[in-house]
């Protein structure tokens, strides 16, 4: 599963957190106001999203070549006949180097992840609150009825998009 993948299954529990965070689900006399949302196409149209996807694609292209590197680097070594010990303390270093940037890598994705998820959470209610909206779920799950606030979510996003710059901030 890649980060942007793994952005858009994490971006799902940020919707139903709206959904389950309105309340929606106590018993009482008043109707509630049902909002839907296309998650993919809110993911799809945000820049930042895109920007943190490449980012991402980028960071484990160099963990790629890392490796890719470092198993020629270990096959040069065996080649040349070195001893156990020295081909045993050059694995140890090279996945060393490969770990950390695994790491690194892992610890940026999160945090765009939660940034991007705060951004959209924030945007989906600000929307649904315009439009009186008490509970908003998945489009997909919705056969029937509810307000669409898709493109008003997107609208809003591209707007502090390009208010704040489209520019993702990484640690």
């Amino acid at each position: 599963m890649t980060h942007s993948q793994k952005f858009l299954a994490l971006s799902a529990s940020a919707f139903l957190t709206v959904a389950l965070s309105s309340g929606a689900y106590a018993q009482t006399a008043t109707p509630k106001v049902i909002g839907t949302i296309d998650r993919d196409k809110v993911v799809s149209s945000y820049p930042k999203a895109q920007l943190a996807a490449d980012e991402l694609k980028k960071g484990e292209e160099k963990v790629q070549k890392l490796v890719e590197n470092a198993n020629k680097q270990y096959e040069e070594a065996k080649k040349a006949s070195k001893p156990p010990a020295e081909l045993e303390g050059l694995q140890k270093r090279l996945q060393t180097e490969i770990d950390a940037e695994v790491k690194k890598l892992q610890s940026v994705a999160q945090h765009l992840e939660g940034q991007l998820e705060g951004e959209i959470e924030t945007a989906i209610k600000a929307e649904a609150s315009s439009h009186k909206v008490d509970v908003v779920l998945m489009k997909q799950a919705v056969l029937l009825g509810g307000v669409d606030i898709t493109e008003g979510v997107v609208k809003r996003l591209a707007a502090a998009a390009h208010a704040g710059g489209a520019k993702t901030t990484t640690k």
